[in-house]
Formats: C-alpha cells, structure tokens, sequence
C-alpha cells in the first residue's frame, strides 16, 4: 500500500496568505496539531499548532510571519509503513503527501492509517489470536503456516515485533477460527512457546471498545 492510496482532502492545507489566526482556528476546528502550506502547488512545509500561540500573531501572514516551517512529508510511492513511521517521530496527526517535483498531492491522516491497519490486520473479521515468543533464529513462517493449515486453519494477518530481549521476537497470528484448541495443541506439540490466545467471543468486544477509545482520544 502506498502512501497515495490514502490521501483524503478532508483537511485543506494553507496559503501564505493565510493569517496565523485563521491557521490556528482551522487547526482547532480539525482538532489536527498540523496543517501544510503551500504556494501554489509547491508543498513549503508543515506549520505546528504551538508556533501560532503568541497573540500578537493573529492578523499576521503566515508569509510576513517569521515561522520556520518542518519540511516533513512523504512522497506518493512511498510505503504506509514509512509514512507511520515518519507520523511517530514527529508526532504528528497528519503527513503531507508529494510527488517527485514536491507539488502537493494531499495528505494523510492518523485516523486514515489506524483504519487501514485495522483493516489490513483483518480486526473486524471472525477468528481466534496466537501470540508466539520464538528466538529470531528459530523463526519460519513457512513453518508456523503449515501447523495452522494441518489442523484446517488460515492464516488472515500475521505480525512480528521485538522483545525486550534482542534474541527474541513476539509473532501475532489472526487466524480464521473461533476454536483455537487444536492448533494451539499442534503449536505445543512442536515445543512452541504460546504466550498468549485469545478466541473471537473473548477479544472482540474488547478489541472494538480499544479501537473506539483510541479514536476518541484522536478527535479531542
């Protein structure tokens, strides 16, 4: 998935003709901490929410207003992954998407990529999670796949993550069923270390109040 795939247009960027004081209401009114600026097409950088506080700038330009811009953005063919990641480190609620000459293409949302990796993670789809704690080196995809298709189940979304331990990784497994017993049976019998499961009955409300929370926390 690239990162032009969810653009949205429900956030318009600035103009340096823009005041601070209308840049700070429509950041308000977005409940974003962000907003682009642009001249013309040509993508100039982003302009944050705590450079427009001073009073004294309200009726100023945003281009007579000395404000240095962070000129954060990802370009079109750039994957979701490094548009997420770029999001963390600047902790930012939304990424500037541009093309290869840097005209602006549109941006992205933190709300537009949680519910891509919702989706993509196949959260709202009927089934049972295995957690696995695995050293790297023991670590076979393959492998994992063929216990969970031996006893008739599918894989639907697997994730990997690090552990505190740097010999070790956490894999997640969205699996097609609800009864998770005699794959989590075969994953013992080869000595798997089966650190977490959770079937659909148990996981799902839960998963959707956390889902709904975080939402929440993202609109206030």
């Amino acid at each position: 998935m690239f990162a032009s795939n969810l653009i949205t247009d429900s956030v318009p960027p600035l103009k340096l003709t823009d005041t601070c004081g209308r840049a700070l209401v429509w950041m308000d009114e977005l409940r974003v901490n962000a907003l682009p600026v642009l001249d013309g097409t040509n993508y100039l950088g982003i302009l944050h929410k705590t450079d427009l506080l001073k009073p004294e700038l309200k009726q100023t330009t945003l281009r007579d207003a000395d404000i240095k811009l962070s000129k954060v953005s990802v370009y079109h063919n750039q994957h979701v992954y490094e548009l997420t990641k770029i999001a963390t480190i600047n902790k930012l609620d939304i990424v500037p998407v541009v093309d290869d000459d840097n005209h602006y293409l549109g941006l992205v949302t933190v709300n537009d990529l949680v519910a891509y990796f919702a989706e993509s993670k196949s959260v709202y789809m009927p089934g049972g999670i295995i957690i696995l704690e695995m050293g790297f080196k023991d670590y076979s995809m393959s492998h994992i796949s063929q216990i969970v298709e031996s006893d008739g189940g599918h894989i639907l979304s697997a994730s990997v993550s690090a552990t505190k331990n740097q010999q070790t990784i956490e894999i997640t497994l969205k699996i097609d069923k609800v009864d998770l017993s005699r794959i989590l049976a075969a994953f013992y019998r080869y000595n798997y270390n089966v650190i977490g499961s959770f079937s659909q009955s148990e996981f799902n409300d839960d998963l959707k109040n956390r889902y709904d929370s975080l939402m929440h926390y993202l609109n206030i």
